[in-house]
């Protein structure tokens, strides 16, 4: 009842006759001939599994609104660009894959696949450097609200249409939710709509651009079962309710544009593992207070354009194992406090200026005694083209000498 088709294979459906068939994966296949689909959507129709992930795929056949027990459906890093209307017959359909495809709108009949549970849609734009701005949402059509079985909804543009973000409030069992160019008058609705979905574990909201602004103020509490959270726009006053997020594992600000140090709301979360500043502060010191950040394990401190002060004191970060840093062009000194972090395996300084660099070179940088006992010290630096290079310390060492 699996069937899976590597290299050249695809002559193989010639050659089989059973049509009980439930799964159909495709592997490492050079082209799909236009007699290879003709003869698994008209002779399969039982397949409850269709995988094309990295198939020379460029359209998905009106045919496959034929497959009426179809439960699950990948097209993920494909050149489909469309889906066609009969997807809308997929009314067995869980689980739609599209991620990394060349698919930007999503068609109406999508409001037809009520069993719908994971809707996963995003391509990356390897080219951008924020993390959050490399990945491209789809456009979704009114009426997705009546889809009450979705799960993941991963990541839809909200921006187009005047009741998409009121028809979020029926979509009460998400699990993961991610949004795109949020537009800034829409924050009270979204947070009446996020209030009510009291299984989201992961919420990802973006604003239009970077000026945006996400308004959370109307929030009295996010959802207690929230683990990860990431936020992209100016958020105008850190949101408290965030505060109160006791099984809050990741949480990434961006372009927050915050002037009031975010980490003294952050550092008593009890099960903060993963904390990323990517320009989500504006002010020139952070202080990492004694206690704070008991159990944070990652720790990323970039393109804060401002900071000139970075204070750990002791007993703060103590599980701390990784600390990325940079850009930071107004900080001039490696923060004394990093000789503290016992538990640190890796340091990561990205596109900080030479004369930074420097000051830990061995044996005659300034600041080489405060990184000396991490095990791996890392430099990149940005090249031609927009890439990075990196270099150890000891190899920045050896290059520094010629």
């Amino acid at each position: 009842r699996r069937l899976s088709i590597h290299n050249r294979e695809h002559n193989v459906l010639k050659n089989i006759t059973e049509s009980r068939i439930h799964s159909v994966f495709i592997f490492k296949v050079d082209e799909l001939p236009e007699p290879f689909m003709g003869t698994l959507f008209t002779n399969f129709k039982l397949l409850k599994v269709l995988d094309f992930e990295d198939a020379p795929l460029d359209y998905v056949p009106e045919e496959v609104g034929n497959l009426f027990h179809l439960r699950y459906l990948s097209v993920r890093n494909t050149k489909v660009m469309t889906l066609p209307k009969s997807i809308g017959r997929l009314h067995n359909l869980l689980t739609l894959d599209l991620k990394y495809s060349l698919v930007s709108e999503l068609p109406i009949e999508i409001k037809r696949l009520h069993k719908l549970r994971h809707l996963l849609a995003y391509s990356f734009d390897d080219k951008i450097d924020f993390p959050l701005d490399r990945q491209q949402g789809v456009k979704i059509q009114e009426g997705f609200g009546c889809l009450e079985a979705l799960q993941k909804l991963y990541f839809v543009e909200i921006n187009h249409g005047h009741n998409l973000l009121k028809e979020l409030r029926r979509l009460r069992q998400l699990r993961k939710l991610g949004i795109k160019k949020l537009k800034s008058e829409d924050g009270k609705v979204l947070c009446t709509a996020i209030e009510n979905m009291n299984h989201l574990e992961t919420l990802c909201i973006s604003s239009g651009n970077g000026d945006g602004i996400i308004d959370l103020q109307y929030i009295s509490s996010l959802p207690r079962s929230l683990r990860r959270l990431y936020l992209r726009g100016h958020l105008g006053k850190f949101p408290v309710c965030i505060s109160k997020l006791e099984n809050l594992v990741r949480i990434g600000l961006y372009c927050s544009g915050l002037t009031e140090d975010p980490l003294k709301f952050l550092q008593d979360l009890p099960s903060l593992l993963q904390l990323s500043l990517f320009g989500g502060y504006d002010g020139e010191l952070l202080s990492f207070e004694e206690g704070g950040f008991q159990k944070l394990k990652v720790l990323q401190l970039q393109y804060l354009n401002a900071l000139n002060s970075v204070i750990i004191n002791n007993d703060a970060l103590p599980l701390l194992q990784e600390l990325v840093i940079g850009p930071c062009p107004q900080l001039k000194e490696v923060p004394s406090g990093i000789r503290h972090l016992s538990n640190l395996t890796t340091l990561r300084f990205s596109g900080m200026p030479r004369e930074f660099n420097d000051r830990m070179l061995p044996n005659k940088g300034q600041d080489y005694q405060v990184v000396k006992h991490i095990p791996t010290v890392l430099f990149q630096e940005k090249r031609e083209g927009g890439r990075y290079a990196t270099y150890s310390l000891w190899r920045f060492a050896k290059g520094s000498t010629r």
